[in-house]
């Protein structure tokens, strides 16, 4: 009887460290959830100036012109998402109000590892093969940094001039992209699914051109450059350090549909709950 208490609690030690072994290797990030956590954001409405950084960096990002709050969210996006941000420019089939969202100084780049991922959606006109528009970027897409790109009828994921297709664009509908660098190995993701793995892409230079969403801006009176028509929603950027927490999963920091524990976590749970349980039943029997 006494060996089952001490062994809940060693299992559940196990289960907190599992469950926080992902958080202990983040080093920095931005979190913009561009609506969902701006004071009085409101759908139809002009986005705030700035829009805010969940995390606590606060890394905020200014807006250029007029993007707009919509509440056009994906379907299998994180869980609590209520709002997006369209990014309607001119020359690209949309409304009159151009606008980006962005920063001067580029987001932290750490050597051993960092992440970027974004739910996009294309639309309203139909794709051609001479789109070329900026999604979300850390860095001067012309030099350095990286980020993703509708080239075309895909989404890429651009490191400086380098570009690697992640997958083909619809108009209309919603799809994850994701970026994984774990020391020299990078990882390419399009809606949850690893299409591609490799060491032998460049990696990404530190960047130097600020952080950008839907196109890149100088001042809200000009129309930028790689100006996206679309939604944009749940964009994350984290720098990580995968010997923080041994052998680290680093697709633990790709977004997921709703809040879910690692494999870890979920084993540990179920043995702890068969052992109570069991616990349980044995102490009504003593009775």
């Amino acid at each position: 009887m006494r060996v089952v208490p001490g062994l809940l609690f060693t299992l559940l030690s196990i289960l907190a460290f599992a469950c926080e072994a992902s958080a202990s290797a983040f080093v920095n990030g931005a979190y913009y959830r561009l609506g969902d956590d701006d004071p009085g954001a409101v759908a139809g409405n002009i986005g705030s100036d700035p829009t805010l950084d969940f995390f606590s960096d606060k890394l905020d990002l200014a807006r250029y012109g007029s993007p707009k709050y919509s509440s056009d969210v994906p379907l299998q996006g994180p869980f609590g998402d209520k709002l997006s941000m369209a990014f309607a420019n001119e020359g690209l089939g949309g409304p009159a109000f151009p606008g980006v969202y962005g920063r001067a100084t580029s987001l932290p780049m750490i050597e051993q590892g960092y992440a970027l991922e974004s739910w996009v959606k294309a639309g309203p006109t139909n794709l051609d093969s001479i789109r070329n528009n900026l999604l979300a970027y850390n860095g001067d897409p012309a030099s350095d940094g990286f980020g993703f790109f509708l080239h075309g009828e895909t989404y890429v994921a651009r490191i400086g001039t380098f570009e690697r297709v992640l997958g083909p664009a619809a108009v209309g509908e919603w799809h994850h992209l994701a970026y994984v660098k774990t020391f020299n190995t990078a990882d390419y993701y399009y809606d949850g699914k690893l299409v591609f793995e490799t060491t032998g892409d460049p990696p990404p230079v530190a960047g130097s051109g600020g952080f950008w969403l839907g196109g890149m801006g100088k001042i809200p009176s000009e129309s930028g450059s790689f100006l996206f028509n679309g939604w944009i929603d749940e964009v994350r950027y984290q720098s990580f350090n995968p010997l923080a927490a041994g052998a680290f999963d680093a697709t633990a920091f790709l977004i997921r549909p709703i809040p879910e524990p690692s494999t870890a976590c979920l084993v540990t749970c179920g043995v702890v709950c068969l052992l109570a349980t069991h616990w349980k039943r044995r102490l009504l029997i003593q009775r």
